[in-house]
């Protein structure tokens, strides 16, 4: 009897046992897929086995999978489904496509892709949390990126430009979008021709050659938004149009197109703050400012050498004094920014710009167009105060300079030893890291996101001394320049190899 109840109670606990175990959730490790041009959509995905379409693994990829395209031609429309999924171009901009369609999904990540034959393009409203990186896209579509009614999506460090219609819209209203670090061009239509939304922010763009208007977030009731440290020039209408409320539009430099009838900066609605913009334009023809009485702008500079009144009080041609009376611009000036090179587009501040240290000195620490911290004291005389426009001061993009760039041992044997190549960023950063011999021919390039070793604050890389194709390099110097995205600026250092 004793027997068969120490069974019992044996088998009880066993029983509890394999229930607890069954109960634990099974952690699957995320994959990694490749796709090539000589593939197969039979093989199992493998980098020595890969498939022929990018179709193919958006069919079989679950949330935490990456793909890794190869580069070659892949045309046609990859319709993504399922939500956390990577995409990306094994290197960058080897990879040519055509259309991605995503069927409301999250945390989708498409980067680095050259974008051919199609466009990204958002279906349905609940889009969430994707990031579209360092794209090209400059198909004969109708929109570059189309966000549909998506919230919390990015877009960053793209190029967009040949577009027949917008570079990025949205056809309703969106939330929380941000739109940063692109360069945008040469589009039939608006740059950025977003409906309108709840928090969206335009950060850091440069936007040019736009039939219609550069930055417009329109007539949707957009709110709570940011235009932060854009430079637009060449636009068909205005270079900014924003409606709805509560927009903080800051630090842009903004040009008119001579013998264009639009507004530089058209402002309606209410609650809009504006400081330490450039609005500029040479012809007369029309008002770099048209403000509503309820924005608030001061520390700006609106300028057009042709016309003194280059200022709207809402459809009122006044000047900056006249604008003052009205508790407006107190501290703004209309004075000729001076432009590094006006013909050239170098919007960068002369010297004797009176744009240098002229800010709002409320305005919180970021960074410019070129990655320099602001505030910065520009004009050397003791005072840290943000500059007006997109650029801190100094007035030109900062020469390269040696041994910014590490790497030790130096020398080092080349195939029988690593060496370290090191140097720190101001803040984590994607960068792309290549190394030329002294004729200037490429040798061997890596790049690193954000916060990986490579693109963190304080960064140590191997490099083995081979080139791309595993070849020894031979012996002498090596000039190696490290490319911070963030920061829009090249490191460079010198390597020497001998065996």
């Amino acid at each position: 009897m004793i027997i068969f109840k120490n069974f019992l109670k044996y088998c009880l606990i066993f029983s509890l046992a394999l229930m607890w175990l069954l109960c634990i959730p099974i952690r699957v490790e995320a994959k990694t897929y490749y796709v090539a041009i000589n593939g197969d959509d039979d093989n199992p995905g493998t980098e020595e086995n890969p498939w022929l379409t990018i179709q193919k693994a958006a069919d079989i990829m679950v949330a935490g999978d990456t793909v890794l395209v190869k580069p070659g031609e892949y045309n046609g429309t990859t319709i993504v489904s399922v939500s956390g999924a990577t995409y990306r171009s094994f290197e960058k901009h080897k990879a040519k496509v055509g259309k991605f369609y995503l069927e409301s999904v999250d945390n989708v990540e498409i980067d680095g892709f050259d974008f051919v034959w199609g466009s990204i393009e958002m279906a349905g409203s609940t889009n969430k949390f994707c990031l579209f990186r360092n794209n090209l896209i400059h198909s004969p579509t109708n929109i570059g990126i189309d966000f549909g009614t998506g919230e919390d999506n990015i877009v960053e460090g793209n190029e967009i430009f040949d577009i027949h219609g917008h570079g990025v819209h949205t056809s309703g209203a969106t939330k929380r979008t941000i739109v940063r670090n692109n360069i945008i061009h040469d589009c039939e239509h608006h740059g950025l021709g977003m409906v309108g939304g709840e928090g969206e922010k335009y950060l850091d763009n440069i936007i040019y050659n736009i039939g219609g208007t550069g930055i417009h977030p329109g007539s949707g009731g957009p709110t709570n938004g940011e235009i932060r440290g854009n430079l637009v020039y060449g636009c068909g209408t205005h270079a900014m149009a924003v409606s709805g409320s509560n927009f903080l539009i800051e630090n842009n430099t903004c040009i008119g197109k001579n013998g264009i009838d639009h507004q530089v900066y058209y402002i309606s609605g209410s609650g809009h703050k504006l400081r330490n913009n450039i609005g500029y334009r040479s012809d007369g023809l029309n008002f770099v400012l048209l403000i509503p009485t309820g924005a608030v702008s001061d520390y700006n500079c609106w300028y057009d050498p042709n016309n003194p009144k280059c200022i709207s009080r809402w459809y009122s041609p006044v000047t900056l004094a006249e604008l003052q009376k009205y508790g407006q611009d107190i501290h703004s000036i209309s004075q000729d920014p001076r432009f590094v090179n006006m013909a050239s587009r170098d919007f960068h501040l002369q010297p004797n710009s009176p744009c240098i240290d002229a800010g709002d000195p409320g305005t919180p620490a970021d960074y410019d167009l070129d990655g320099r911290s602001t505030p910065l004291d520009g004009d050397k005389k003791g005072v840290a105060i943000v500059d007006m426009g997109a650029y801190e001061y100094p007035g030109a993009t900062p020469p390269v300079k040696e041994a910014e760039v590490r790497n030790r041992p130096n020398p080092f044997r080349a195939g029988e030893e690593v060496t370290l190549i090191e140097y720190n960023l101001r803040e984590p950063s994607n960068v792309t890291i290549k190394i030329y011999d002294l004729l200037g021919q490429e040798v061997w390039r890596k790049s690193y996101r954000a916060g990986e070793n490579g693109g963190s604050k304080v960064n140590s890389v191997p490099w083995d001394g081979r080139n791309l194709s595993g070849k020894v390099v031979g012996n002498g110097g090596y000039i190696c320049r490290v490319w911070i995205e963030r920061e829009k600026r090249h490191m460079v250092g010198r390597i020497a190899v001998a065996k």
